[in-house]
């Protein structure tokens, strides 16, 4: 299983699908009718923007091998206390798919392999995104959802620190990464850049268009990963990272809690900014019988 797309609300279509383009370099594949959907280039879609009132994160997909991967993990969810909303594709590019609600209404998609496009040089070179890479929520009900994770969804964890678990569902350090906190929001989602070099020229276009990151260039410890955090139109942050910890061995791999090592959460410093925790869309629980 890998991490597919996440699909927000947004109350300016133009405005979230614009930015997406123009900061990640990002492709419309489709759109009309209160949707756009965008992707790196190969894939039919890593974001779902959906034309709403006010902003919030309707769910977050994840990718498995066949069919008969999606009927086990739909089991396993559901013997954690998932919850099924749909068992038909609600979305273009998918063939078979499980909708299913977690732990503080999060959404869940689960689905076959989504449509792909021949591969080409954009997937290699282009600007500026490579793929789709994470999404980090905070929820007053944390811990049940890194239990339902683990136990439902099949995640490890890699890391913690303080509130926070970082957990993998491939050789990617984090798909996922839950803060127990007062709160019930997607504080961030994430993609990977081409190397060192593509992050200078992303940051050097978000300067030439008069924007500025919220916080970075830094290192995280957990993951290790560079990173740089940009606000989105709809109020989320958009983190665009590169050089991100693979962990190929589960059986030699020994989660890490960062929470005695000065500086965790970024070792080259500074601290984050004041208004770093201020960011964020609220989680969407989806209402009895939507079946979104």
């Amino acid at each position: 299983m890998h991490i597919g797309h996440v699909a927000m609300q947004v109350p300016d279509l133009g405005a979230s699908s614009e930015h997406a383009k123009q900061a990640l370099g990002l492709i419309e594949i489709e759109g009309g009718e209160g949707a756009a959907y965008l992707s790196t280039g190969l894939k039919h879609h890593e974001v779902q923007l959906i034309a709403a009132e006010a902003a919030g994160l309707d769910h977050i997909g994840f990718e498995l091998a066949d069919e008969d991967e999606l009927a086990a993990l739909r089991d396993r969810a559901i013997a954690a206390g998932a919850r099924i909303l749909s068992e038909d594709p609600e979305e273009p590019g998918l063939e078979a798919a499980v909708r299913l609600v977690g732990p503080g209404g999060v959404v869940f998609e689960l689905y076959t392999p989504m449509a792909v496009s021949p591969p080409g040089i954009k997937q290699q070179i282009g600007r500026h995104a490579k793929r789709f890479g994470h999404v980090t929520l905070v929820s007053e009900v944390g811990r049940d959802l890194v239990r339902f994770a683990t136990e439902g969804l099949g995640f490890r964890v890699s890391d913690d620190f303080a509130d926070f678990t970082w957990m993998r569902c491939d050789a990617n350090h984090h798909s996922l990464a839950v803060g127990s906190l007062p709160d019930n929001k997607m504080h961030h989602y994430a993609f990977e850049l081409n190397g060192w070099g593509g992050m200078m020229s992303y940051l050097d276009d978000i300067a030439l268009r008069g924007e500025s990151v919220n916080y970075g260039p830094g290192r995280h410890g957990p993951g290790y990963n560079i990173f740089t955090y940009l606000p989105d139109p709809a109020g989320a942050l958009l983190e665009a990272y590169t050089d991100l910890q693979m962990i190929y061995d589960d059986a030699t791999y020994e989660p890490m809690d960062w929470e005695e090592t000065p500086g965790a959460l970024n070792l080259w410093g500074p601290d984050m900014p004041a208004n770093f925790g201020e960011f964020g869309i609220p989680i969407l629980a989806p209402r009895e019988g939507d079946s979104r």
